[in-house]
């Protein structure tokens, strides 16, 4: 479960099709639409494979969907050849500026985790109770 950074996840490279992650990990067990709020077309598809950990965001608004988004909860996810579920959000910070990406923002969100963002990374790292929860990133 290796984050290649702007690039994907291990194989998986943003941009790809459907079909790719398919390929590589089967069916998703769920399927979503996600719907623009003015007019109703199909924005975005997520596949969700909840036994993996993940989830993929396919960007549909533009004729063939394409790979932008990946979510990871799984506890095997490395970054920099770092378990990030295994360590603090300190850690992480730390192990983001050694590896050169230093524009850090962060809040507490609505829903209560708190989210650590590295805009040059375009990763988005959220907590619960000091614990990382869920990493998200993309490639813009």
């Amino acid at each position: 479960m290796q984050i290649i950074l702007k690039k994907g996840l291990g194989e998986i490279q943003f941009g790809c099709t459907p079909e790719i992650v398919r390929a590589q990990l089967g069916e998703p067990d769920e399927v979503e639409e996600l719907e623009s709020a003015i007019d109703g077309d199909v924005e975005s598809i997520v596949w969700n494979y909840p036994d993996s950990g993940l989830n993929f965001f396919f960007d549909a608004a533009n004729g063939e969907p394409t790979l932008s988004t990946i979510e990871s909860d799984n506890l095997e996810t490395v970054l920099f050849n770092s378990l990030i579920f295994n360590i603090t959000r300190d850690q992480i910070i730390s192990l983001m500026k050694e590896n050169s990406y230093s524009e850090i923002d962060e809040e507490d969100e609505t829903w209560g985790e708190h989210r650590v963002t590295f805009e040059d990374a375009q990763i988005d790292f959220y907590f619960s109770d000091e614990e990382l929860t869920l990493v998200s990133w993309s490639s813009r």
